[in-house]
């Protein structure tokens, strides 16, 4: 009972700590949850975990795939299940770090750092179809970034001093390799039509495939930090969205809006609250309107315009800290996973539903990590320290289709518009 007590007094403090960030001179709508029920529909014991944020793939089926290393720090384990959480398969590869897997046209493609590696499995059964072992043929130092359109699996990795990209076709056979301009790999990759665009430090570059090869179109010199330095756009650049209006968006300690033709569209300043404490990917709405958590959740317009902040405080201890930006579905409404529960905020910017410890949520809605929807909307969230696959009761409403509504664009995780 003791132990219960300290335990829940450690949440209690941990929580409060968190939801002390608010804005100031900013639409705040009142929350206004309305309950709901959000039950576990299933979950997976995966037998292993650790500290690692897992987001999944999710096909057109609703069948789900990741990637995790094991306790041992050398073997990394791809995991299917189907969407009502039984394991299809799973399939083990020597690595020492992993990242998420990319499904596209029936094929799972995972990636691997020690040795540098490009798997790629049947969807269906888990069988290896294709390695291509990046270190052994071209000695390749960094973990591959990966993304796929026009058939192609397009990829940015490198060596110490050099970074490379390459398209490779569907049974693995390298179409083109390039060395670009960058310090080892570059940090993200998103691709539109044929058109490549991936950042270093110091740039954003465009290049396209021209089907044999691929032209460098330009590089857009990033703005100096107010920090001195790029320690954080290590977490927020390693997804670079794309608007429907075609232009492209990312974040430092600020956001900045660059068009395709490489020019400055807008540069949005971002004040001391969005970066003290939270490093924050940023999401765009149909309607090219920008996502981003900073304790609570803001959105704003692509000029800048702040159009409403949440500031959810109805519960006593636990409130939401949206330390990364949640994911978006068809009907607008966002859905983020936390350590202290799962939340729905409407696209009022109002708290829909949650549930905590406070509302008699159960250990099962702690420790979760980014979730993922389904095409009818339920919720699936990896609990890496638990070491489990949960599946929640969701809206009804799957993903939304248009926007960057998160990491990686899509059902599949493809980087892709």
């Amino acid at each position: 009972m003791k132990r219960l007590i300290n335990s829940v007094l450690m949440i209690a403090l941990v929580s409060l700590l968190l939801s002390s960030c608010g804005g100031k001179d900013t639409i705040s709508p009142t929350p206004n949850p309305d309950g709901g029920q959000h039950e576990v529909l299933w979950s997976y014991d995966l037998g292993f975990g650790g500290l690692v944020d897992v987001l999944p793939a999710v096909d057109e089926n609703d069948n789900i795939y990741f990637s995790m290393v094991k306790e041992d720090g050398a073997t990394v384990v791809t995991v299917a299940l189907d969407k009502d959480g039984a394991k299809k398969w799973d399939n083990t590869v020597e690595g020492s770090s992993t990242d998420k897997v990319t499904y596209a046209d029936g094929k799972v493609f995972v990636v691997t750092d020690s040795p540098t590696a490009i798997h790629c499995l049947d969807a269906s059964s888990g069988n290896t179809i294709w390695t291509k072992d990046l270190t052994a043929d071209y000695d390749f130092e960094w973990m591959p970034r990966l993304a796929y359109n026009n058939n192609k699996l397009y990829v940015s990795s490198g060596q110490f001093f050099y970074g490379y990209l390459m398209a490779i076709d569907a049974d693995g056979n390298e179409l083109w390799v390039k060395q670009g301009p960058t310090m080892g790999a570059s940090f993200n990759l998103s691709v539109i039509g044929n058109q490549l665009f991936f950042m270093d430090d110091q740039y954003l570059f465009r290049y396209d495939d021209n089907g044999s090869s691929c032209d460098s179109v330009w590089a857009f010199q990033l703005p100096n930090l107010k920090t001195g330095n790029r320690d954080r756009s290590m977490i927020t650049l390693l997804d670079l969205p794309i608007g429907a209006d075609g232009n492209i968006y990312f974040r430092e300690d600020n956001i900045t809006i660059v068009s395709p033709e490489g020019q400055l569209v807008n540069s949005i300043n971002l004040d001391a609250s969005y970066n003290e404490g939270y490093a924050s990917n940023i999401l765009l709405t149909s309607d090219n309107d920008i996502i981003v958590g900073k304790g609570n959740l803001v959105k704003m317009s692509n000029n800048g315009d702040v159009i409403w902040e949440s500031n959810i405080n109805d519960g006593l201890i636990i409130n939401p800290s949206f330390a990364t930006a949640p994911i978006i579905s068809a009907n607008d409404n966002f859905y983020d996973a936390q350590l202290f529960g799962l939340y729905c905020v409407k696209s009022s910017g109002e708290l829909d539903w949650k549930v905590n410890a406070e509302t008699g949520g159960g250990t099962e809605y702690g420790n979760l990590h980014t979730p993922v929807l389904t095409h009818d909307g339920n919720i699936i969230s990896v609990s890496a320290e638990q070491k489990m696959v949960r599946c929640f009761k969701g809206d009804g409403k799957g993903l939304a289709t248009s926007g960057w509504p998160k990491p990686y664009g899509d059902y599949g995780n493809t980087s892709s518009r």
